[in-house]
């Protein structure tokens, strides 16, 4: 699943286009049936297009693979989201469509899904028994919602299960994951059950994260404001600043930078321990605090 942002998202799709020729004008539209399908799977296509069950189901049962790629690599239920129809997605997903499979430029159908301008497709799919944990080979589907202002994505996934403790490949939680750009979004986790101690793979913690980015921002801005709420949320869940610098935290939880298995982890499952070239040199005036912080937060006695 890709992590793309507003500029990096308009910048593939423009690229992709200029590539491909009309390809993701239709994709990004409401297509005709033929765009994508024949036969069989074009007969079912045009029953999406009427919004009829009855005849999805009738029709899907008779095919052997209901999620078998037509054109451009779509599936019957990716055209289904894509045509924001929760009925036809209710009798897809009846028949056993995949929500997982990965579409041409757009990510799984559930992504897709959570990105269309409607609720109505990602609410269709929850409805229908989809695993609101649905993970890829990097992370989950919280970790890559829109923003709560233009959607209730993440909101629909909360309240149909979603684990808004769940870790992508670094170990960052959502909260991590989203903190220094989603101010209101990280509230609502907070609000919803995000760990306000959670600690990436790297020793970064949420305390950390709203400690830089409160010293970098601009007091003036409502921003700042926003972070200061943050911080808040966090003091009143028992977090206490200031927070350990993950060079801190990588010691207090013994965790190391390992060449064998590559990445950060707990030395015990290292093979071969290395240095990670690309960190900075942690500053005289962070190890006096991590040292301080440690001693009278944890009773660790420590010289950095």
């Amino acid at each position: 699943m890709k992590k793309w942002g507003w500029l990096l998202i308009a910048g593939l799709l423009a690229l992709s286009m200029a590539a491909k020729g009309d390809l993701m004008n239709i994709f990004g539209s409401k297509p005709y049936a033929d765009a994508f399908f024949e036969g069989d799977m074009l007969n079912i296509a045009k029953a999406i297009k009427k919004k009829d069950g009855e005849v999805i189901t009738k029709l899907g049962k008779a095919i052997e693979d209901i999620d078998a790629p037509g054109k451009h690599g779509m599936t019957l239920l990716g055209f289904a989201v894509n045509d924001e129809n929760p009925v036809a997605i209710k009798a897809l997903m009846a028949l056993g469509a995949d929500p997982s499979i990965e579409l041409p430029e757009l990510g799984s159908v559930a992504y897709h899904a959570m990105w269309r301008k409607s609720d109505e497709p990602l609410k269709a799919l929850l409805e229908s028994g989809m695993d609101p944990n649905l993970r890829d080979e990097e992370d989950t589907l919280i970790f890559n919602t829109p923003a709560l202002e233009q959607s209730n994505a993440m909101q629909l996934l909360v309240e149909y299960g979603a684990d808004v403790n769940a870790r992508d490949t670094l170990g960052n939680t959502p909260l991590i994951h989203i903190l220094p750009v989603r101010f209101d979004d990280s509230l609502y986790l907070l609000n919803h059950g995000a760990d306000p101690y959670a600690m990436n793979n790297e020793g970064i913690s949420v305390a950390y994260s709203v400690q830089e980015e409160l010293e970098h921002m601009d007091q003036s801005t409502e921003a700042y404001q926003k972070m200061l709420k943050i911080q808040q949320k966090l003091v009143e869940k028992g977090v206490k600043f200031p927070a350990l610098t993950p060079f801190g935290e990588r010691f207090r939880n013994n965790i190391v930078f390992c060449q064998e298995p590559h990445g950060y982890m707990p030395k015990a499952e290292c093979k071969v321990e290395g240095v990670n070239e690309f960190l900075g040199e942690q500053t005289e005036q962070e190890k006096r605090l991590d040292e301080k912080i440690l001693k009278e937060r944890f009773g660790i006695e420590h010289r950095f």
